[in-house]
């Protein structure tokens, strides 16, 4: 199937018919939207291409059902999965996981090829792997894929693609359980420690204390992350988000948020004349203002923009 259109309504209804309702926001700066799109049926292993041809912010809600295995092939983009975030550039590829609230965002060059499994059939092999059904639905960590298996996957796109239409059925399902494996071998997801045998934590509130002490230490290290924390305690991810569950209701990665919220507010509180919402946030690691603008009056009550104000007014007297 190939589609062409410079109609907005048009384009969400033919991507929505590839992958999910959705809504499509055209960027203001944007002159034009050029929607591509072609979708090859390749047994249970089916491949899309995809570009819009202008900037576009494309809000998929909760995204049920549906796993998207994206490699983008030009431009760049990024993607919000709850309070997850990932940005990508030619040649990586970001897994996109069902049932997490998914928005993206694409240039306006952003081009991608996406393998889309059966969501089914993509859990029961992790179930296999697993040894026992699965008490959550399955996670991949929303973050580009290793080199050593981006290499692997060039290979799997250049073989899906060329695939004939009159491959033997016991052919598609051998190959689609080597891709299905190969990812959840390859990737990190929220099984890959019960995969590797790893026991339960046995002391989980000792673990999550002492993973608040390292966010603390390092909390001015904007690149870290909740992979580098499980690896500097010897855990793996999965244990390590069990353990804020149990004995702190929430995860690693919102307690890290709330931490680097409050030195938002401190510095507000404290601003040089110069300095700037949009500066102090940056300086955090949130680039998403919208998004930062929205955790920050959740926390605090009340905008950032007005802790600024409520500042500058106590002290200009």
């Amino acid at each position: 199937m190939h589609y062409q259109t410079r109609d907005l309504d048009e384009a969400i209804d033919a991507v929505g018919a590839v992958y999910c309702p959705h809504e499509l926001h055209l960027d203001r700066g944007a002159r034009m939207l050029n929607t591509r799109l072609s979708a090859t049926e390749a047994g249970p292993l089916p491949i899309v291409r995809l570009a819009y041809g202008a900037r576009v912010e494309v809000d998929a809600g909760e995204f049920p059902k549906l796993f998207l295995f994206m490699r983008c092939t030009a431009g760049e983009a990024a993607v919000f999965q709850g309070d997850r975030t990932s940005a990508w550039h030619e040649g990586a590829t970001v897994p996109v996981s069902a049932g997490r609230p998914t928005r993206f965002d694409f240039g306006p060059t952003f081009e991608q090829i996406t393998l889309r499994p059966d969501a089914t059939a993509l859990e029961a092999c992790c179930s296999n792997l697993v040894g026992r059904p699965l008490d959550d639905g399955l996670k991949f960590d929303l973050v580009p894929f290793s080199p050593a298996l981006e290499r692997i996957w060039t290979g799997v796109l250049d073989l899906v693609k060329t695939l004939p239409g009159s491959l033997p059925a016991p052919a598609y399902q051998s190959l689609e359980l080597f891709v299905l494996t190969s990812l959840l071998h390859g990737h990190p997801h929220n099984y890959s420690g019960w995969m590797r045998g790893e026991k339960p934590v046995s002391r989980p509130a000792r673990l999550a204390s002492r993973a608040e002490a390292l966010i603390h230490d390092h909390v001015s290290d904007l690149s870290l992350t909740v992979f580098d924390i499980a690896s500097s305690l010897g855990v793996s991810v999965r244990a390590l988000q069990c353990a804020f569950q149990q004995h702190r209701a929430t995860t690693p990665t919102a307690y890290l948020r709330k931490i680097r919220l409050g030195q938002v507010h401190e510095q507000l509180l404290n601003v040089a004349d110069e300095q700037t919402v949009t500066d102090i946030a940056f300086e955090h690691g949130f680039f998403h203002l919208g998004r930062f603008a929205q955790e920050y009056k959740k926390q605090f009550g009340e905008a950032p923009s007005d802790t600024l104000r409520v500042h500058r007014r106590r002290t200009s007297r």
